[in-house]
Order: structure tokens, then C-alpha cells, then sequence
């Protein structure tokens, strides 16, 4: 009896051996320690900004009317109705929880994600190297901190990799799928579109001796069913479509403003790839920059059918980038796409050390521990949660104060949220509360007495100053040298609030500088 109890207690012990080493359970697992670290990091209480603010206002304004205003004329504008349709089920009275909820969702989606990448990496890879593809992904910084934005993009890649798992699969239904993704893919971002040139080329080079344009006529009907609805609302409501419409006005911007050297235009291709290149090798670090090259070098080499689409794709997702990049937008966001085709050179380049040196499962613990160091470092430096907090307290006393006040930017964005503090009901009210403070601009001038003349005549009162480095010379100095300026009363210090953010706000006397106060 105790030999048949000691064999039993071996399987059973060898089937959870098993069953923990499933797929199924190590991507639960990696995903439990993806939503840890997110919800380490997390922004709590800290108000959304910038086009995270915009999709805030557009998903309040559109659960509440139940209708998409005219005035929000922006083209992307499929994942704020997504967080409409959240907000008007999920009833908070705070204004910092819906915004809490919208970053939430965008943390899990961003998780999720982690589904189809595993099954895309599966057609280049073992399933083991999939998962170590799947922990790159899910530890890496930048997708960390975009997660945590509230922005279209962790939705973005998710339709993204979703799209190019689907397409790759081997039953036809699912690649008639991808092009419905496809579809949603091109609502989340305009940019999106460009994805179905590849998919359009490789599904006939797929089909081509079986019915190909039958198959097609079907792929490309299902795409259009899922973008016509959408795209018919907005052209009702904002008279475009935002899709080819804002395509042919990219085009234009880049085809009329094409200027070398151009320091003047919108678009200059040269300054762009410079940045471009900059940006491209920027968003790989740290977690792919050491495994980028020789997996490019993998994809090209020996090509087959799932990485030419990989490199036609690759070119679909450079192109808005660059983009961006010849209009000076510094925002490696941009080149989150291409993290996708980054974690597939990752996992061939891992794959092929092992295959040559073996020690499979050494390497894999270097490669995980290096990422995990590798992203608490760059976490530990790109993330300031509390200087965030200290802004959103300093633009409180700004407000206290007053209702116009020199630029301070970036601390000073957080100006067009401090204004719901005075609004139980928001809704409807973004312009109140978005320009309850009025900044002026200080770049154009070079002393501190042409700003102040400018100042008195807008109605400023009061002038606040801290010791950033983009600030002009004047303002750093009044921070350094208050005495110097008897017109200038300290009225806040943030020192004395316990802040580690160190702001001074100062009360003007224009009497005293030789100008009549208003």
C-alpha cells in the first residue's frame, strides 16, 4: 500500500509539475506580474493631460449627452467612445476616479496584449521563446509608462498584433477576421490604413491559386463593414472622416512643405531623419537594443511567408513615425507599433544563441533578469510621480491666487484640470474648466521688465518661478535672487509646504516698477 500511495503522490506531483508549466498558467503568471508593476507605478489621483485629457472630455461629454458633439473634431476618436460606453455603465462621484478608470483600461489592455503576441510569436518560434517574447513585452518601460497614459495606443498595439496573429493563421475564417480587426485597428489610429497594403499583398500572394480575388472581395468587404459606421458618424458629425481624409492632408503637409534644411515649414525630411533615427534607436533601448540587429539580420535571412509580411508590416509602421519625425514631434509613442516587430527580432536572436551554445535554461534567466534590471532602471528614472503631485499642488495655489499667470511648462499643463475642483458636475463644462487659468507665453522676450509690461496689460498679478533649466534667464534669476527685485513680493514658497518640487510664487507691485497697476 505504501509503494501504491508513493506512486501516486509522484504523478500527481508530476501533473502539477505539468500543469504549471503550461502556457496557459505561465501567461497568467506573467501577466499577475505585469498588472504588479503597473499598479506600482500607477498615477493615482494624479489628473490626466495633453490627448489623454481630450479623450477624457470626449468620453464624459459623449456618456452623458449620449451623442458625439461637433465640437470635438479630432480623428481618432474610436477608443474615447470605447471609454464613453465604461463611463456610462461605471458611476463615480469623484472627477480623479473616472480618470483613474480610463488609465485602468488602458493598463488592461496593454496586458491582454500579451495573448495575441504570444500566438504571432508562436509562428516564428517555439512556444518556450514565445514566452520569453511575451515577458520582454510585458516588462518593457515604455510600454509600462504608455499603459499608464490613458492614450489610444495600448489599444492600438493590441488590434495591431491582434490583426497579425489573425492573418497568419492557418484556417481562413480567422484571416477574413484580421481584416475586421484591421478595420478597428484604422479607427483606433488614421495611420493604421497603412496596414493593408501588406495585408493586401501577402493575402494574394497567399490565395493566389485558390479563388484568390473571391476571398479577397470578402476580406475587403468585411474591412469596410467595420469601418463605415464610424466613419459615417463622423463625417455627420465633423465632416470628415477621419481616416482618408486626414491620410490626403498628411500627404499634402508632407508634399507642399518638403523643404531640405527647412527650419521654417511643417514637414522637413532631412531634420526628420535625424530624429527619426534617433527616436528609432531610443524606443529600442533598454530592452531590445542589444537583440535588434541580428534579429533584423534573422528576418531578412531565410525569408518565408510570416516574415515577409513581418517586414512589409515594419515599413507600414516606420512610415507614421517618420512622420512625425519631419515635423519635429519628438515622441518615441510613435514607434510603439515597431516594439512589436522588435520582441520578434528579440526571441529569433535568443533562439539562435541557444541553438548554437545550448545552456537553454541559463540564458533564459539572464534575458529575464536583464530586463527586469534593465526596466527598474529606466523606470526608477523616467518615473517622478511625486514632482507630478507637487504640480498638481502648485497649480492649486496658482488658482487660489489668480486667473492668469506666466507659462511653466510642462508643471503648468495641470492648469487645465485644476479648474474641476470647483465643479461638482463637469460635464459639458470642458472650455470653463480647461481655461480657468490664462498662461502667458515668456519666450518672446528677453527681460523681465518687457514680460511685465506685456503682463499688466493681460491682467497679470502675480509671477511664478522656479529653477528648471528651459526657463528663460530672467525668471531663473528672480528664483535665485529675490532681493534684487522690490516689486516682487514672495506670497508662496513651496519649500514651506514640505514640496520637493521648489516653486516660488511672487506678487507684482507695478507701482513700484514705475508702472501703473491695473
Amino acid at each position: 500500500m505504501s509503494y501504491e500511495k508513493n506512486g501516486n503522490e509522484v504523478v500527481g506531483f508530476v501533473k502539477l509539475t505539468s500543469r504549471l508549466r503550461s502556457p496557459v498558467v505561465l501567461l497568467t503568471l506573467i501577466g499577475i506580474a505585469g498588472l504588479t508593476i503597473r499598479l506600482y507605478y500607477f498615477p493615482y489621483n494624479i489628473p490626466l493631460t495633453l490627448d489623454a485629457l481630450l479623450y477624457f472630455w470626449f468620453a464624459t461629454d459623449v456618456s452623458t449627452l449620449g451623442y458625439i458633439p461637433p465640437s470635438y473634431s479630432f480623428p481618432n476618436n474610436f477608443w474615447p467612445i470605447i471609454v464613453s460606453g465604461v463611463f456610462s455603465i461605471i458611476k463615480f462621484t469623484a472627477w480623479t476616479d473616472y480618470m483613474d478608470l480610463q488609465r485602468m483600461l488602458t493598463v488592461a489592455i496593454s496586458l491582454i496584449t500579451i495573448i495575441p503576441l504570444y500566438f504571432l510569436l508562436k509562428k516564428f518560434v517555439e512556444y518556450q521563446y514565445a514566452l520569453i517574447g511575451v515577458t520582454l513585452f510585458i516588462l518593457d518601460p515604455r510600454v509600462i509608462q504608455n499603459s499608464l497614459s490613458g492614450l489610444t495606443d495600448p489599444l492600438f498595439v493590441f488590434l495591431g498584433t491582434i490583426t497579425l496573429a489573425l492573418f497568419l493563421n492557418k484556417k481562413k475564417w480567422l484571416v477574413y477576421a484580421s481584416f475586421a480587426t484591421l478595420g478597428l485597428f484604422s479607427l483606433t489610429r488614421y495611420e493604421g490604413l497603412l496596414l493593408f497594403i501588406p495585408l493586401t499583398i501577402m493575402f494574394l500572394v497567399r490565395f493566389r491559386r485558390d479563388k484568390v480575388l473571391v476571398k479577397y472581395a470578402i476580406a475587403f468587404t468585411i474591412f469596410i463593414l467595420v469601418l463605415t459606421p464610424l466613419a459615417y458618424i463622423r463625417v455627420q458629425t465633423t465632416g470628415n472622416d477621419g481616416l482618408i481624409s486626414h491620410v490626403i492632408a498628411g500627404t499634402e503637409v508632407a508634399t507642399e512643405d518638403i523643404v531640405p534644411d527647412s527650419t521654417t515649414n511643417k514637414f522637413s525630411i532631412v531634420k526628420g531623419l535625424e530624429i527619426f533615427v534617433r527616436l528609432g534607436a531610443w524606443s529600442s533601448f533598454p530592452t531590445y537594443f542589444l537583440f535588434v540587429i541580428p534579429g533584423i539580420y534573422l528576418l531578412f535571412r531565410n525569408g518565408n511567408y510570416e516574415k515577409h509580411l513581418i517586414i512589409l508590416a515594419s515599413a507600414a509602421f516606420l512610415l507614421p513615425a517618420l512622420y512625425a519625425s519631419s515635423r519635429s514631434i519628438e515622441e518615441t509613442r510613435y514607434f510603439l507599433m515597431i516594439s512589436i516587430v522588435f520582441n520578434i527580432a528579440a526571441v529569433l536572436t535568443i533562439s539562435k544563441i541557444i541553438e548554437r551554445f545550448g545552456h537553454k535554461k541559463s540564458i533564459f534567466f539572464v534575458v529575464i533578469l536583464f530586463a527586469i534590471t534593465a526596466s527598474a532602471i529606466f523606470l526608477y528614472w523616467k518615473t517622478d510621480n511625486q514632482h507630478e503631485r507637487d504640480s498638481v499642488r502648485i497649480a492649486e495655489e496658482v488658482i487660489k491666487r489668480t486667473a492668469v499667470i506666466n507659462d511653466y511648462h510642462p508643471e503648468s499643463i495641470y492648469l487645465r484640470t485644476v479648474g474641476f475642483n470647483e465643479h461638482q458636475d463637469f460635464a459639458g463644462k470642458k472650455a470653463e474648466i480647461q481655461d480657468r487659468v490664462v498662461t502667458l507665453f515668456t519666450s518672446e522676450y528677453l527681460t523681465l521688465e518687457e514680460f511685465l509690461a506685456y503682463g499688466k496689460s493681460q491682467g497679470l498679478q502675480y509671477l511664478i518661478v522656479d529653477n528648471q533649466e528651459n526657463r528663460p534667464t530672467f525668471l531663473i534669476d528672480v528664483f535665485n535672487n529675490e532681493s534684487k527685485y522690490p516689486y516682487l513680493t514672495k506670497d508662496f514658497d513651496s519649500a514651506d509646504a514640505g514640496l520637493d518640487y521648489h516653486v516660488k510664487i511672487f506678487k507684482i507691485n507695478y507701482n513700484l516698477m514705475g508702472l501703473e497697476a491695473n
